[in-house]
């Protein structure tokens, strides 16, 4: 059980989480696509109702050419969300409004997309489309824990973070942030209505999701289950069968089970 735990969670990590994350793009295009052409892409940090934006809730396209990224961005920084792509810090306002906005990304895991962000330069330029219009950003610079941040933004400056983990890939000791400035004219923002305080710790740099707990633990007791099962009718069934009706009905739970307890791990990862 132990090993069969341990390879789920590596293969799920290492090579099944890119193929989730790559569906969830697809589909999180799409969605932003047809809310783009309707106008009813969020504006802020309440939807048209006046209710908090969903996390999970695509929001913007971020193109970065020099890194060959293209991710759409969703509403929310936990694990969760960092697992479909790149994530709005919820208390922040949105890339191309006045105010400086975060986006946080994966190094590794789930796409991964901003493992390469070490490679931006000050100069570089990049892209973010959002239900305001399309915002220019130009990198300014980077930094990591202990140095100085930006100044920050006057009037109607905006300003816009990336955010994800330093060190080796899967081995995260620290974070990096890109920090750039807007260089098209910047949108008024609404007042808002989350703060730093209201985040979760989830929600944070590095932070690690705990809220679903009990789904873990009913996929560790299928997988236990299903393994007992499959030692039964090893003996009882024969072992060609056993192969045949058991080998992917544990795979699947294996990373059921891995996805649940990537939950755990940091966000950025």
């Amino acid at each position: 059980m132990v090993s069969v735990l341990l390879f789920g969670q590596i293969i799920n990590i290492v090579i099944i989480s890119h193929v989730q994350h790559a569906t969830s793009q697809t589909r999180l295009f799409e969605e932003l696509r047809t809310s783009l052409a309707e106008g009813s892409a969020p504006l802020g940090q309440t939807d048209k109702d006046g209710g908090l934006v969903a996390p999970g809730t695509p929001l913007a396209l971020l193109s970065i050419p020099a890194l060959n990224v293209q991710e759409t961005v969703v509403e929310g920084t936990s694990s969760r969300e960092l697992m479909d792509g790149v994530g709005h810090r919820r208390d922040t306002p949105l890339p191309g409004q006045s105010g400086t906005s975060v986006l946080m990304g994966r190094a590794a895991a789930y796409g991964g997309a901003f493992g390469q962000l070490g490679r931006l330069s000050p100069g570089e330029r990049f892209t973010v489309t959002t239900g305001l219009g399309v915002a220019e950003f130009e990198v300014t610079g980077q930094r990591r824990a202990g140095d100085p941040g930006p100044a920050l933004p006057v009037g109607n400056e905006g300003r816009l973070t990336l955010t994800t983990a330093a060190g080796p890939a899967f081995l995260p000791d620290g974070v990096l942030r890109i920090d750039a400035k807007l260089l098209s004219k910047a949108v008024p923002k609404a007042p808002p209505v989350l703060y730093a305080a209201s985040l979760e710790p989830a929600e944070l740099p590095l932070g690690s999701d705990t809220s679903d707990l009990v789904g873990l633990l009913v996929c560790l007791e299928l997988l236990i289950l299903a393994a007992l099962a499959a030692v039964w009718s090893w003996y009882r069934w024969g072992q060609r069968e056993t192969w045949l009706v058991f080998l992917p009905a544990l795979g699947a739970l294996s990373v059921l089970t891995g996805t649940q307890a990537s939950l755990l791990l940091p966000n950025l990862l």
